[in-house]
C-alpha cells in the first residue's frame, strides 16, 4: 500500500507563501507543519500525502532551472524560482524522515499514522511556545524611510484551513495570496494547536466569544506576523481597498470576518508576544 509519510519543503520565497500553499493544495497535499526558520529566514513546510516524498520532489522540479522551465513548466522552480536553492525537498524516504524530525522535533499538527509511528515521528503536537505571561520583550526600530511600518498579528482559524466547497483550495491559502498582493510582508508564520491551558489568555487577547474559542480546541490554526505601513491600524481596510475584482471581494465577504486581528496597537503587541518568540531580521520590530 502507498506510504503516508510527511515530507519537507523549504523555500526562500517567503513572499510567495500563499501561491505555494495553493499549489500544494491543488496537488492534494495536506500541510501538517509550517514555520519560519530562525536561523535561515526560510519557510519550512511539512506536507502529508500518499507517496509524499516522490510527489513533492516532482512538484519542486529539477535543479536545472532551464530544464524546469522547458520540461517541467508547472513545477515550483519553473513557476517561482530564480535559483535552484529557492526550493529544497528531500529526494529519499530516509532523508525526508530525518529532515521532518530535525525541523519539527516537537511533532506535527496531524493524527498518527502507522508509518509515522514506525519512524518515530511525533504527531498531534500541542504548541508549547504560546506564552500567556507575555514575558517576551518587544523592540521597535523605526524606519526612517517608512516611519509608518507596523507589524500585525493575524490568525487564520481552523475552519479556514479546510478546502472550500467544490474546490481543493482552502480559504486560508486564497486569503494569504490576497494579503501578500496588498504588499504585506510575512515576517513570521506558524501552524499550531493552542494548548487548553492557554485558552483563557487567547480568548482575552482576541475578545472572543466562547463558541468561537471552541472551534480552536485540538485543531491547528495558522498565525502570521505581517509587516506593512499601517498594518495594525488599517489591516481590514487595506484588504478591502485592494479587492478590485469580484473574486477578491467575494472571498472577503465570505471569510474576511473570520480572520482575527485588532486595530489596537497595545493588544496587537500582546498578541505577537503571545504567539511568537522572534521575528524575521527583515522586520523593523523584534521580539526576544
Amino acid at each position: 500500500p502507498p506510504r503516508v509519510i510527511p515530507s519537507l519543503l523549504e523555500t526562500a520565497l517567503v513572499g510567495s507563501l500563499g501561491k505555494v500553499l495553493k499549489r500544494l493544495e491543488q496537488e492534494e497535499f495536506t500541510v501538517v507543519g509550517l514555520h519560519l526558520s530562525r536561523h535561515t529566514d526560510r519557510l519550512v513546510i511539512c506536507v502529508q500525502a500518499e507517496n509524499a516524498v516522490y510527489k513533492l520532489a516532482q512538484l519542486v522540479g529539477p535543479e536545472d532551472l532551464r530544464e524546469a522551465k522547458v520540461h517541467h513548466q508547472f513545477s515550483l522552480r519553473a513557476s517561482f524560482a530564480s535559483s535552484a536553492q529557492d526550493f529544497r525537498a528531500p529526494l529519499s524516504y530516509v532523508d525526508s524522515v530525518s529532515l521532518v524530525k530535525e525541523h519539527f522535533p516537537r511533532g506535527l499538527c496531524c493524527e498518527n499514522t502507522l508509518d509515522m509511528q514506525a519512524e518515530g515521528i511525533p504527531h498531534s503536537h500541542v504548541d508549547d511556545l504560546c506564552d500567556s505571561t507575555l514575558s517576551r520583550s518587544f523592540h521597535n526600530n523605526p524606519s526612517l524611510l517608512k516611519p509608518l511600518l507596523q507589524t500585525v498579528c493575524v490568525v487564520l482559524p481552523p475552519d479556514l484551513l479546510k478546502p472550500a466547497k467544490h474546490t481543493r483550495l482552502s480559504p486560508a491559502s486564497q486569503l494569504i495570496t490576497l494579503i501578500q498582493s496588498c504588499q504585506f510582508e510575512v515576517v513570521n508564520a506558524r501552524l499550531l494547536t493552542i494548548p487548553i491551558n492557554q485558552f483563557p489568555a487567547f480568548r482575552s487577547l482576541f475578545k472572543l466569544r466562547t463558541e468561537i474559542c471552541q472551534t480552536f480546541v485540538s485543531r491547528p490554526c495558522l498565525v502570521l506576523a505581517l509587516q506593512r505601513e499601517n498594518a495594525v491600524s488599517c489591516f481590514h481596510q487595506i484588504l478591502q481597498g485592494y479587492s478590485s475584482n469580484s473574486n477578491s471581494r467575494k472571498l472577503l465577504e465570505t471569510y474576511g470576518h473570520m480572520v482575527l486581528s485588532t486595530p489596537n496597537r497595545n493588544m496587537n503587541l500582546d498578541q505577537l508576544r503571545f504567539f511568537f518568540d522572534f521575528l524575521s531580521p527583515r522586520c523593523s520590530d523584534q521580539i526576544q
